[in-house]
């Protein structure tokens, strides 16, 4: 591509994104938004334009591989990275602070984490998610810069993500190189965070203006600042748990914490049935200590305490707290609420291919299930026992964890309420 094909490719581009050309010299391009009466416009300079022919001669060495954010060649691999939703704000670097992993002195595979290069700015520049940060910068700098008569470059206005780029790996294909990378590029960031406490983590996709979702809410609204004072005493324990979880915003501490209020009456009432069952024995006419009668007693405390199936313990803990026919119609609300059908129709969670039927009996058992299968696979990092799938956190895992905690949340109040004195 010479100059003058790349000039014509970058006018198409902005002016298709909602820019418009204001004037053209033989090496520069010059833009504003249309329809803008403004003071100032943006100048792709000579510069520019030949590093954006130049990259599109090598385009086609590299592969948007692992992820949307993140490119391959067969020598270089450059990716996306960024802070984890709940970094501790005064361990964040300066934008322009870099860290290198390595020697890039002697030739051999070194990594670099620093902003992202022209290389990976010009293969992503029309990206519709990449654009949309290139046009959302410009208007924030003419809204600022509104009443000034200046001239901006295009270079200056361009986002520079963070990203963590992997030099010299010398392979025969993208995906060779892509597959050497990984074990660096883990090692990279775990010693970020070992040695200087800074933690960045992979991203997978871009970050995207997230299109406002009235959240669902579940029974009558309340209004205003006057609440009632209720008579009862809550269990503090659960309250805790119900108010870290929801105090958090990440799907995998509000979770468990949420699952905790539900796995505190575990004991408690398993107990409880072993008692009724003790009980009626003992209370039965015929009961004497003979053997006959004892050998039955003895066998239900074995029994009972014998048993280590937390899903029936779950199930037993809903059975008690929870109005099944209640629950029932929570599903069907939040599904409506939600356009699909994540719980009545078939669907693999973590290697499960888990349904939940809403037929009084046999509702709070699938969501016994659905809820321990989930937490088993956020719990246990290993499959050795249950070979089953285990949580990796990911956009996917954390958007279906998302999903599920309403329902959590629902339950987790309903057990609140219920237990209450």
């Amino acid at each position: 591509m010479n100059l003058e094909e790349a000039k014509k490719t970058l006018k198409d581009g902005y002016v298709k994104a909602g820019l418009q050309l204001v004037d053209e010299h033989e090496k520069e391009l010059f833009f504003k938004f249309v329809g803008d009466d403004v003071k100032t416009n943006i100048c792709m300079n000579e510069q520019e334009i030949l590093d954006f022919a130049g990259f599109d001669n090598i385009r086609s060495n590299f592969k948007v591989i692992p992820t949307e954010c993140g490119i391959c060649s067969s020598d270089y691999r450059e990716q996306l990275v960024g802070f984890p939703e709940q970094s501790p704000r005064r361990y964040l670097p300066p934008r322009y602070q870099s860290f290198i992993f390595g020697n890039p002195q002697n030739g051999e595979i070194y990594a670099e984490i620093d902003k992202a290069s022209w290389v990976f700015i010009n293969f992503f520049r029309f990206e519709e998610a990449y654009l949309q940060q290139t046009l959302a910068n410009m208007r924030m700098e003419f809204e600022i810069n509104k009443d000034i008569r200046r001239k901006f470059t295009f270079q200056e206005m361009l986002p520079r993500p963070r990203t963590i780029k992997v030099y010299n790996l010398h392979k025969s294909s993208a995906e060779e190189a892509l597959e050497t990378s990984l074990p660096i590029v883990d090692a990279c960031l775990f010693e970020l965070t070992y040695l200087i406490n800074i933690t960045l983590v992979l991203e997978e996709e871009w970050p995207r203006r997230q299109p406002k979702i009235k959240p669902f809410s579940y029974g009558e609204s309340f209004s205003g600042s006057q609440f009632p004072l209720k008579r009862v005493a809550y269990n503090p324990d659960i309250i805790r748990f119900y108010l870290r979880g929801m105090g958090s915003s990440d799907p995998f501490n509000k979770f468990l914490s949420l699952y905790q209020i539900l796995e505190y009456f575990f004991i408690s009432v398993s107990d409880e049935q072993l008692y009724q069952k003790l009980t009626q024995h003992i209370n039965d006419p015929r009961f004497t200590t003979s053997p006959t009668y004892l050998d039955r007693i003895i066998q239900e405390v074995i029994e009972r305490k014998g048993e280590s199936d937390e899903t029936e313990m779950l199930k037993a803990v809903l059975n008690k707290f929870i109005d099944e026919k209640d629950l029932i119609e929570f599903i069907k609300a939040y599904e409506s609420h939600l356009g699909e059908y994540p719980f009545t129709k078939k669907h693999k969670i973590f290697g499960e291919e888990l349904e939940v039927k809403l037929d009084p009996g046999h509702t709070n058992g699938n969501i016994a299930k659905r809820i321990k299968t989930i937490r088993n696979a956020l719990v246990h990092s290993s499959d050795r026992y249950e070979r089953k799938e285990r949580y990796i956190p990911s956009t996917n895992s954390e958007n279906m964890l998302r999903r599920e905690i309403p329902l959590l949340k629902y339950l987790a109040e309903r057990v609140i309420i219920a237990s209450a004195k």
